[in-house]
Formats: C-alpha cells, structure tokens, sequence
C-alpha cells in the first residue's frame, strides 16, 4: 500500500492538470471565435487604408480550426476522423482538376473554400462535445462571443455611416457606375455582411425581447436603420422578417395556432407595408439603390431583382459544367479552381456552388447541414424555457433563403464559425432544458 498509494495521487494529479489544461483549450477556442469579426475588420483596415492583404483572416481562422479540430480529436478520435473523411469527400473534385492543372495557388484556394464550407459543421460539432461535459460554458461563453461580434458589427457600421472603410456597392475611386452605396465599415466582403447582421441583430432583438417589450421597440429604428445603410436587400428584409417574426417564434408551442399576439402584430405589419408603399421609393432614391433595382427590371425582370443577375450566372456556368468533356465532374465536382477555368468561379447561390465545385457529396453534406441545424433549432424552440431555440430557428430560415437568393452564406468564411457556434448554443439550450424537465420529473415522483 506504501508504495501504490503515490502513485494513485499522482495519476490524480495528472488528471487534475489534464482536466484545467482542456478548460482552459476550451475558453481560449470560444475567445478566438469572439475576436473573429475584429480580425476580420484588421485585414479589412490594411486593405482600405494601405492596398495591401495581409492575410490576418485566413490565417487567424486556419489557426482557430486547427485548434478545434485537435480538440475534437481529445473528445473522439472517431468524430475527428469523420470530419477528415468528409474533408476528402470534398477535396476528390479539387484533386483531380489539380492533377491536370498543377495550379498550386488554384489548389490552396481550393482547401480553403472547402475549409469554409466546413466550417460551420466543425464548430457546431465541438460545441455538441464541450456540452456533454461543460454545458454552463458553452452557454456562457457562447452567447459572450456572440454579444462582442455584435459589438464588432454595429462599430464598424457606425464607421462606415462616418465614411471610413468600403461601400457595399460600387467604390468611391470610381464614379462612372454612379458612385457608391451602402456601408460596411471596415468588412471587406459586402455579401456576407449581410449574414452576420442578420445572424447578430437577430440575437440583440431577441434577448431584448426575453428582457421586456418597450426595450425591444426602442431597439427596432437602430435595426431598421442600420438595415438600410447597408442597403443590400437581403438585409432590408431581414430586418423586417427578424422584427416581426421573433415575438411570435417566442410563443413556442403555440407557434401554429392563432393568438392575440398574432393578431396584434398584423396591425404594425399592415401600417408597415401601407407606409412602405408611400415612401419606399424616395427612400431607395435617396439611399441610391432605387436606379440599381430599375435596371435590373428593366432589363431581367423580376427575377434579376430577385437574383441580381445570378440567374445569368448559373445560366453561363451550369452550360459550359455540363459540357465539359469529362462525364465524372458532374459527380465528383471541379473544385473553385476548376470551375474558373471553364466559367466564373462562382454563381453566388450556395448550392450551387456547393454542386459545381465538391459535386454530389458535397451536396448532400449541404442538405444535411441546414436539416441538422433546423431539426436542433426547431426542438430547442419547442421547450418552454428554452433561451436560444426560437432565435436560431428563425436565424435559420432566414440565412437559409438567403442562401438561395444571395448565396455567401454557408461558403462564408466571415459567418462560417459564427453560425456553427450560434447553432451549437442551440443544442446545448436543448441538452439543459431536457435535463431541467428529467430532474422535475423524477422529484415529482
């Protein structure tokens, strides 16, 4: 006994020290993804201010999840190996326009949209393995790094509104295509701005409304404004949507059935589209988007108001995909690199994209995602006190249509690890409102 018994305190000791090492991974991960948008508005100062690309993004975020997916190994050796064979289901397409091209740069660009397009996935993963042992934190945390995002964004709007950094559209060095219009401070990538407002104004609002009802409307002209000045109409309907649709996602349960609450937003809603029809075109005119939406109607219809001539896209790029020589592209995908080659490199719709550079697999994994993500985001909603559920939901939805429409959602970079995080929150809400019903139960009994 003498001689075991130091050995069973230092195994103790080792696992102590195992235990605060792996704690302390895990606020240092939530951390990074916190100052993910800060490091995002540092590459874009270096590209407003001095024309340079120093990279800081993509390595910053090559760093975060190569951390995260070391953490997942330490989970489960099992979870890590299926992320690397889905990894290589993606990359089957970008190998072997490699190995006909040589293209070093086109591959390493390759790697990364698939990096991105995982992205989501990976951090959504290691927050469903940090929740089975450090819920609170995940919680905690979480919903910490999401409020100093928020904080990011509506800083860098408030510099844009200022007349530092980018325009959402056109560029203020060149004023034959009529100026510039829009803000986005100091974020280089105008589409997916729009997603992170929508996935960060949405998470303001929603804890605005758990807080009281005359916080939540004090709030409302801050979204309304801010949705127009970036002036992208995927943000302008969402603030609209977020508005109107979080109250009533709030009622949970009672989501299907017609309720006072209902009956009462349809007052301000009907208001809002009566008042919008009188002054939502000296609005446009003045924010200068209205002469863009006349040319696309002018010349594409509605569809290219709706599309913004991605319809053109997929026209050109699903033609010269198809009738390409090489039959088993159409399964296995060209890869980014691959696809520039024969057309543009991107037809700004997510799956779409998704197809023409992983192929199939990648397709299926695309499905897979937004399913795994609603089916979460719809039970959490369903449990009376749950905190996160009926926000991701809608947050959902939204980002999922406008990845239809607009694409730069699940192939952002910029939204990539918030999304995973904002949905990991949602399951761990689950995992916690399960077990608070589990222990009443077995007391009641």
């Amino acid at each position: 006994m003498l001689v075991t018994q130091p050995m069973n305190r230092e195994e103790q000791d080792n696992k102590l020290v195992a235990k605060n090492a792996q704690l302390a991974w895990c606020q240092l991960t939530f951390i990074l993804i916190a100052l993910a948008l800060f490091v995002d508005s540092v590459n874009g100062f270096f590209l407003s201010g001095l024309g340079i690309d120093p990279k800081l993004s993509a390595a910053y975020k090559l760093c975060l999840i190569m951390l995260i997916l070391f953490q997942v190994g330490t989970y489960s050796t099992r979870v890590l190996a299926g992320i690397f064979s889905a990894l290589l289901l993606l990359a089957i397409g970008p190998i072997i326009s490699f190995a006909k091209t040589y293209s070093v740069s086109g591959f390493v660009d390759d790697f990364i949209a698939i990096l991105k397009f995982l992205t989501p996935l990976i951090v959504f993963i290691y927050c469903v393995l940090v929740s089975a042992k450090r819920l609170e934190l995940v919680l905690s945390y979480g919903s910490k790094a999401l409020y100093v995002g928020f904080v990011v964004l509506l800083g860098n709007l408030i510099l844009g509104i200022m007349g530092f950094g980018f325009s959402s559209y056109g560029s203020a060095d060149n004023d034959d295509d009529g100026g510039t219009i829009g803000v986005k401070g100091f974020f280089f990538a105008g589409n997916e701005v729009s997603g992170v407002f929508i996935m960060l104004f949405g998470v303001v609002l929603h804890k605005l409304w758990q807080r009281g009802f005359w916080y939540y409307v004090a709030f409302i002209p801050v979204v309304l404004v801010c949705g127009l000045m970036v002036a992208t109409k995927s943000t302008m309907l969402a603030a609209m949507l977020l508005i109107f649709s979080i109250p009533i996602v709030n009622e949970r349960h009672r989501l299907f059935n017609l309720t006072w609450l209902k009956l009462k937003i349809m007052l301000p809603i009907i208001s809002a589209v009566v008042l919008l029809a009188l002054f939502i075109v000296p609005i446009l005119e003045t924010s200068g988007i209205w002469s863009r939406l006349v040319w696309f109607y002018q010349t594409k219809g509605i569809v290219g108001i709706i599309l913004s001539g991605r319809d053109v896209f997929w026209d050109n790029i699903s033609h010269a995909f198809f009738n390409q020589p090489h039959w088993y592209h159409t399964i296995t995908g060209l890869g980014r690199n691959g696809l520039g080659l024969i057309a543009r490199k991107i037809v700004e719709i997510d799956p779409a994209d998704v197809y023409f550079w992983f192929g199939i697999g990648g397709l299926m994994l695309f499905f897979t995602i937004i399913v795994t993500f609603l089916r979460v985001s719809f039970l959490a909603m369903r449990e009376p006190n749950s905190q996160w559920g009926p926000l991701v939901f809608v947050v959902n939805i939204t980002l999922i249509s406008v990845s239809f429409i607009a694409g730069h959602i699940f192939t952002s970079g910029m939204l990539g690890p918030l999304i995973g995080l904002l949905n990991g929150l949602a399951y761990a809400d689950l995992i916690k409102c399960r077990r608070v019903c589990k222990e009443a139960t077995c007391l009641h009994s």
